[in-house]
């Protein structure tokens, strides 16, 4: 019987549960510091608003999406190499030395 594989959710460990915890209040601090960040921009006077303040809060908003679409580029990536892999390892274990030999 195969070994089960992790479906990467980190349930099966209390450290994995910990990661996923860090990653999303890291990227709920990135949205909350770019809206201030843009928030401020917006309010304070334009002569003491400084020039980088926009870039730095459309960069931090931006952050969780652009993490979002890499991991989801990842994971497709990552399951088209293993499709590519078992269908290479397929046609070697798909049948025995014995019956190529009877024929």
């Amino acid at each position: 019987m195969p070994p089960k594989q992790d479906d990467g959710q980190g349930q099966g460990s209390p450290g994995g549960s910990l990661c996923l915890w860090m990653v999303t209040v890291l990227l709920l601090l990135s949205l909350l510091a770019g809206g201030g960040c843009l928030a401020g921009y917006i309010l304070l006077p334009p002569h003491e608003a400084p020039a980088w303040l926009p870039a730095v809060g459309l960069a931090l908003v931006a952050l969780p999406w652009a993490f979002w679409i890499l991991t989801c580029a990842y994971r497709c990536v990552a399951a088209q190499v293993a499709e590519r892999r078992m269908m290479a390892v397929a046609p070697v274990a798909s049948g025995s030395m014995c019956s190529r030999s009877g024929s």
